[in-house]
């Protein structure tokens, strides 16, 4: 497939984007968002099965990836702003953007400020704020991180994003396991100030009421047994949303996508085309909210 790559200022930080097109397209153009430890690289697994239907874009936004470090003080509007203009600038008027985890607040962000650039959203274990049950557990991992305790570092963070309950199943947790604590073992001084940074955004980050919800079609989704953006805190978002449904998928937690990337794919592009999520067999039944209910 055609693949290319630009690198562009954003405001004096540097910032990439990756477009592979797809060669029969019938969907806008797919951006995808990831979480921590995610860049414009991390969705390989997935490509090939979303260019089926749709072209793929990837991004490094300032804070991520090949891009320069973010200071904390920037927030999700800088980044929304950032992420704004590589679009643009690139020639995509208009796309669908499937988001995870730390990447969500920015592309709903996205949808509110832009709404004529996005078509459909997908919003993957998001929530409006941190709770404060998860705010302490999150503040040590950046202690532990400052400290050079890496392995107490890559444990916390494990104990976050997986869910930790023996009597439930989750596809490939104990492989997540093991790959996961290598990475976070092995962090590079950039990559590793790059999660104090973002990591502190996020803990400074509240949902914006002050500004209507997205008008898009909104897909709020997680694994069933996600323990940090829980269900409850997801169906919260799609409640929120004047045309959303929510849904978890079976036998995984917060990292989804990851557990179950062919049923992730086929849930986003079910979505994305229009098509109706409640027969896929890997989806716990579906709610809907404000239009979507019609």
């Amino acid at each position: 497939m055609p693949e290319h790559s630009q690198a562009f200022d954003f405001r004096g930080f540097t910032c990439e984007i990756r477009i592979v097109e797809a060669e029969n397209p019938s969907l806008a153009p797919l951006v995808l968002l990831g979480g921590a430890f995610q860049d414009k690289h991390s969705w390989a697994r997935h490509e090939r099965e979303f260019l089926r239907r749709t072209s793929v874009v990837t991004v490094d936004l300032p804070g991520w990836g090949s891009a320069d470090p973010l200071p904390r003080q920037y927030g999700v509007d800088f980044l929304c702003e950032a992420l704004h203009h590589l679009l643009v600038s690139s020639g995509l008027p208009r796309v669908n953007v499937g988001a995870g985890s730390y990447g969500s607040g920015i592309a709903y962000r996205l949808a509110q400020r832009f709404p004529g650039l996005v078509d459909r959203l997908v919003l993957v274990g998001t929530m409006t704020e941190l709770p404060e049950r998860a705010r302490t557990d999150v503040e040590d991992t950046v202690r532990l991180l400052r400290s050079g305790d890496r392995d107490t570092f890559a444990e916390r963070v494990i104990e976050l994003l997986l869910c930790q309950d023996p009597r439930v199943v989750v596809r490939k947790r104990d492989v997540l396991r093991r790959l996961l604590g290598r990475q976070l073992r092995q962090l590079g001084e950039d990559a590793a100030e790059k999660y104090v940074h973002n990591t502190e955004r996020l803990l400074a980050y509240r949902w914006d009421r002050s500004t209507s919800p997205p008008t898009s079609p909104i897909l709020v989704m997680t694994g069933e047994h996600d323990a940090f953006t829980t269900p409850e805190l997801c169906r919260e978002v799609a409640k929120d949303c004047p045309d959303a449904l929510f849904t978890t998928v079976r036998d995984s937690d917060h990292l989804v996508y990851l557990e179950r990337p062919v049923e992730f794919v086929e849930v986003v592009l079910t979505f994305l085309s229009g098509e109706p999520v409640d027969a896929l067999p890997c989806c716990t039944p579906v709610e809907y909210f404000g239009a979507a209910r019609l």
